[in-house]
């Protein structure tokens, strides 16, 4: 019955002396907040402007894998858009899924991949569409970069 104090001291000494030795954790990556402007032309490449450093305007475009869904009530979008900088050394792929009618649009976009300045970024963030004309929408992304 003496031994317990002693197997418990035992014990307690091991667990401060490897809590002492465990390694640091790592913080998550710093995010950044980015806002994109895309004045969507329909059936056209379109134009951007944006909030992130080195590339502040450029052209984006549907990927090939771009669907839309049309109801007559509105409609979706799935696929990839794709982002270049001005310039042409760099930019990004976004999915997205989003919702429109003729009050605009809503949504949700991940970027897939990057080139150039972009290569490995991850991000993720919300869409609103604001209708512009009966050929364009002002498309504002607005989420993280990391």
């Amino acid at each position: 019955m003496r031994r317990t104090p002693a197997l418990a001291a035992l014990f307690a000494g091991a667990f401060v002396l490897s809590a002492a030795t465990a390694a640091p954790a790592t913080a998550a990556p710093k995010g950044f907040s980015v806002q994109i402007t895309a004045h969507t032309m329909v059936e056209a490449d379109s134009n951007f402007v944006s909030s992130l450093d080195g590339c502040d305007s450029g052209v984006v475009a549907d990927g090939d894998n771009t669907m839309a869904h049309f109801t007559p009530w509105g409609g979706s979008f799935t696929g990839n858009k794709e982002f270049t900088c001005e310039g042409g050394d760099s930019g990004f792929t976004i999915a997205l899924r989003a919702r429109f009618g003729g009050g605009g649009s809503t949504g949700s976009w991940t970027v897939v991949s990057g080139f150039g300045e972009f290569e490995g970024v991850k991000g993720s963030g919300s869409l609103v569409g604001i209708p512009i004309s009966d050929v364009q929408i002002d498309d504002v992304y607005t989420g993280t970069f990391r």
